[in-house]
C-alpha cells in the first residue's frame, strides 16, 4: 500500500541543491558540445550528472538497514565502490560516441566530457559543491580557450600515398616519388610494393609524415611521374 503522506514528507524534506546543481553543471558542458554539433549534447550530459548525482546521494541518506541495533552497526555502505562502479559504466558511454572513419577518429572528446561529467554528479552526491563548480570552470576552459589554440598548432600527420602504373623502370619511379615527397617536407617512413601480374603492372605504398601535407600539389607531382596511372591517398 502506497503511504502518500511519507513520500510526501520526504519530499518536503528533500534538499534541491545537488539535483539543481547537477542540472546546471552538467548543462553547461553539454551546450558546449551541442554547439559544436556532437552527437553527445545537452541532455546527455545533464542525464548523466543528474544520474550519478542522485545515485551518490541517495546512498549517503539511505537510513539504516531494518534489525536488530547490533547488526546495524554490522552493515558498512562503502560508498567509493559505488563511485567506482558508476565510473567504468560510464566508460561505455563515452565509447559509444567514437566515431572512426578511415583514418579520421572523432568523439574522443566528447567521450572525455562524459565521463568528466559523471565525476561531477559524484563530487555534488558527496556535497563538494565548490570542487564542482570549480572543476567545471576548468572544463569550459579547456573546451572553449584550448579549441582556438590547437587552431594554431600545426599537428604531425600520418598517410599513406598508394602509387599506381605499368612498364617503367619502378626503382627509378620509387627514387623520384621519394625526391618529390621530401622535397614537400615530408618524411618517408616507409616503401613497399608489389608486381600484380607479369604485364608490369605495380603498386608503391610510401608511408609518410609531415605537418603541412598539401595533399592535392603532391598528388599533381606524382601523376606526372612517367608510368604512373593512378595515386591516391589511402
Amino acid at each position: 500500500m502506497i503511504h502518500f503522506d511519507e513520500i510526501w514528507n520526504q519530499l518536503t524534506t528533500l534538499d534541491p541543491t545537488p539535483g539543481v546543481l547537477a542540472i546546471v553543471l552538467g548543462g553547461l558542458i553539454g551546450l558546449e558540445r551541442e554547439i559544436h554539433g556532437r552527437p553527445a549534447g545537452l541532455r546527455t550530459h545533464i542525464l548523466v550528472c543528474l544520474a550519478t548525482t542522485l545515485l551518490i546521494y541517495v546512498s549517503r541518506h539511505l537510513p539504516s538497514p531494518a534489525g536488530s541495533a547490533a547488526l546495524a552497526e554490522r552493515v558498512v555502505f562503502d560508498h567509493t565502490r559505488l563511485a567506482a562502479g558508476i565510473m567504468t559504466g560510464i566508460g561505455f558511454l563515452g565509447a559509444a560516441t567514437v566515431i572512426r572513419a578511415g583514418d579520421m577518429v572523432r568523439g574522443i572528446t566528447t567521450g572525455a566530457c562524459i565521463w568528466a561529467v559523471a565525476a561531477l554528479g559524484i563530487a555534488i552526491g558527496y556535497e563538494a559543491y565548490g570542487a564542482a563548480v570549480a572543476t567545471t570552470c576548468a572544463l569550459l576552459l579547456v573546451l572553449i580557450v584550448l579549441d582556438r589554440i590547437e587552431l594554431l598548432i600545426s599537428p604531425l600527420q600520418y598517410r599513406r600515398l598508394s602509387v599506381r602504373g605499368s612498364a617503367v623502370d619502378v626503382p627509378a619511379l620509387s627514387a623520384a616519388i621519394r625526391i618529390s615527397l621530401e622535397t614537400s617536407s615530408l618524411r618517408i617512413q616507409e616503401v613497399s610494393g608489389h608486381l600484380e601480374d607479369e604485364s608490369g603492372s605495380f603498386e608503391l605504398v610510401f608511408h609518410v609524415r609531415g605537418r603541412h601535407v598539401n595533399t592535392p600539389a603532391i598528388l599533381a607531382l606524382v601523376v606526372k611521374q612517367p608510368g604512373v596511372t593512378d595515386a591516391r591517398w589511402k
